[in-house]
């Protein structure tokens, strides 16, 4: 803006004039930014109730569904020293005695020691462990450079590290990655060269690898092969200690190994089978008897006197049917889907142990099922091992053997449990995983219980969020009575910033009838309504004051004690299939996310359209006010055009007149001579 020296002519201040008339020309802008302020708070207010009914729409999530937290299980556990566990849902409730016997460990083998700078001469050997071998071909070096080598080559299955020992001297130490008796290091190669490094002492000789069945109830099933059993009578009886069953008469069944077998053509199903057939008592009495006078006779020791006695034999009886396969096992392999089975017929008439060549028809095939039938008579099975007769075939023994592979052993209610690993054992007890820490001295005491802890915790989130969303809405929409005539305009600034806005008034309104509704159930205890847990508006005939708002309160004992006896009734009340179509169509959790869907979906919903609507108006706003201000420009610099020519103007005319002026003068002068 140009410097100027307004009213020099006129001797008015016209800098102060324009500016005057400029501030009346922007009033309306004034006007336009308080608008403008308002859409940017709606807009904000907007934007905080989109995070609320967000958190509320999820707490609601959170109370139905495959989130539903009614059927979580807790379990506690007396000594967590000895073992960690968790529970699912799925564990059934219930206390338990658990022993850690002994821990799996990871087979570790090292060398002799050896000089840290002796050069190693180059040999070839393999690795094996559980199946996977690898040929380690060392071109020479120290040890370290074997450690090296062996870690390159067969890292999946071992891991190797040089130890010094003393001073000079170290030695290599390679350990299994495979847990329990599968991961025993298998060392093959040249035997000399293998002494020499000091990892091996020579062949090794046959061994056994055997694989205790220990039976569970949870593990027999009725038979499911082709081979048809009609009579289905008789009884299977569980020793506790999981060594031995009983069949009584009439009866086939199939167990479930929880760890499958792979046999090899040595492979043998070793038991000790006892066989026993009660004999029925031959009938004594069944005769006819004729009774007369003066004889003397003596029946079973019984002297009779003074009758004359006959007696007359019934009928001889119906030879007894006999019954084939008295008893019998048979071996199952499931794999893809195949099922192949054999049945051993057992000798009857032998007692004790017997061994059954499965490996001649189920050779590099996985054992899954073992079957056990009796058709008559009582029979007993016990200490069943699948064994395989492992021979030396190249295989050297360790030299020195840091830790040996061994398998973890526990007993759960006195049946004794073999498993390969410590940790994540979850198929011992349904819906429990363990971890073992260490052995016990005494017996563990596992509890399974509901867990209310999570599910009051979710309710109490859910709640948290509807008391949050309903205060601050209320806070939106507030409508300030106003009891005198004029004190409205007096009182509209405490009113909300979105007072009347019937969008919203619609979805409180809709959720506070969700809130108080009924729903129907379908279990054997139903709850219908939010106050049978323990949630409410407001106690019974409380006033009005105090749950006019509608915000929820929690009595967290009543809740506790309905999770605790009725968890099935109140995932009902949350979320139901009310249809039968297996999908969720009912109860309160899931009234409330539909209600809310049209709010808090993704993309454009209806918080987000009503955004952009305040974005608009925003927009809108600043295009007026900025072409005001260049229309205020432009009147700013016409104003000083028109100042400036009425400053010419007067500063011409005084200029004329003082000409005037100085000629009057001059006149008069020449007129006074």
């Amino acid at each position: 803006m140009p410097v100027t020296l307004g009213g020099v002519a006129s001797g008015m201040d016209t800098d102060q004039i324009i500016q005057k008339l400029v501030e009346v020309e922007a009033r309306p802008i004034i006007q336009w930014q308080e608008e403008k302020d308002t859409y940017s708070r709606r807009k904000e207010a907007l934007r905080q109730l989109q995070t609320k009914l967000n958190t509320l729409n999820n707490a609601t999530k959170d109370l139905y569904g495959f989130r539903s937290p009614f059927r979580e299980k807790g379990v506690q556990v007396s000594d967590t020293s000895v073992l960690q566990a968790q529970a699912s849902r799925y564990a059934v409730n219930g206390t338990h005695t658990l022993e850690v016997l002994n821990l799996a460990s990871t087979h570790k083998v090292s060398t002799d020691q050896i000089k840290e700078d002796e050069i190693l001469p180059a040999g070839t050997f393999s690795i094996e462990v559980d199946g996977n071998s690898y040929t380690i071909k060392f071109r020479g070096g120290n040890l370290r450079t074997l450690s090296d080598k062996v870690n390159e080559i067969a890292s999946s299955i071992v891991s190797a590290a040089t130890i010094k020992t003393i001073d000079d001297k170290s030695i290599l130490t390679i350990e299994s990655k495979v847990p329990g008796k599968k991961g025993e290091i298998k060392i093959r190669g040249d035997e000399e060269y293998l002494k020499k490094i000091g990892l091996v002492k020579g062949e090794k000789g046959a061994a056994k690898e055997s694989q205790r069945i220990i039976f569970d109830t949870k593990y027999f099933t009725g038979y499911t092969g082709d081979k048809p059993v009609e009579d289905e009578d008789g009884t299977l009886t569980v020793d506790k200690d999981g060594k031995k069953i009983t069949i009584d008469a009439k009866l086939w069944r199939e167990y479930i190994l929880p760890v499958e077998y792979k046999a090899q053509k040595q492979s043998i199903l070793e038991l000790n089978v006892t066989y026993s057939k009660e004999k029925s008592e031959e009938e004594v009495i069944p005769y006819k008897i004729e009774i007369g006078p003066e004889e003397t006779t003596v029946i079973k020791g019984i002297e009779l006197k003074g009758y004359n006695i006959s007696r007359e034999r019934p009928l001889e009886k119906k030879p007894k049917k006999e019954v084939e396969d008295i008893i019998g096992v048979g071996v199952v392999s499931v794999e893809d889907g195949k099922r192949t089975e054999k049945i051993y017929k057992l000798d009857h008439n032998k007692q004790g142990k017997q061994e059954i060549p499965i490996g001649q028809d189920f050779a590099d095939k996985k054992i899954t099922k073992i079957l056990f039938y009796c058709n008559d008579g009582k029979a007993t099975f016990q200490d069943a091992s699948l064994v395989t007769e492992i021979k030396g075939e190249g295989i050297l023994d360790p030299k020195n053997v840091i830790a040996e592979a061994n398998d973890a052993r526990i007993k759960l209610d006195g049946v004794e449990i073999v498993r390969s690993k410590n940790n994540g054992i979850d198929d011992v007890l349904k819906g429990v995983t363990f971890n073992l820490l260490s052995t016990s001295t005494k017996p563990v005491t596992i509890t399974i219980r509901q867990n209310t802890e999570t599910a009051v915790e979710k309710i109490k989130k859910f709640v948290e969020a509807y008391n949050d969303y309903l205060t601050f809405n209320n806070e939106l929409t507030k409508a300030v009575k106003s009891d005198k005539v004029g004190d409205y305009q007096k009182d509209k600034n405490k009113n909300g910033i979105f007072m009347g806005d019937m969008t919203l008034l619609r979805l409180q309104n809709a959720l506070k009838t969700a809130i108080s509704s009924a729903y129907p159930s379908n279990v054997e205890k139903p709850i219908k309504m939010l106050y049978q847990i323990g949630v409410s508006t407001g106690e019974i005939n409380a006033k009005w004051e105090t749950i006019r708002e509608g915000k929820l309160i929690i009595d967290e004992a009543k809740l506790v004690e309905v999770l605790s006896e009725n968890p099935e009734g109140v995932q009902n009340f949350f979320g139901s299939d009310n249809d039968g179509d297996n999908r969720i169509d009912n109860g309160l959790a899931f009234k409330i996310e539909s209600i809310l869907d049209p709010y808090v979906s993704a993309g454009k919903n209806i918080i987000v359209a009503k955004m952009d609507l305040e974005d608009a108006s925003i927009k809108a706003t600043d295009e007026r006010i900025e072409r005001k201000q260049e229309h205020l420009k432009a009147y700013e610099q016409k104003l000083r055009q028109k100042f400036a020519a009425m400053e010419k103007a007067i500063s011409g005319s005084k200029s004329q007149s003082s000409w005037l002026d100085m000629q009057m003068k001059n006149l008069q002068k020449q007129t006074e001579k």
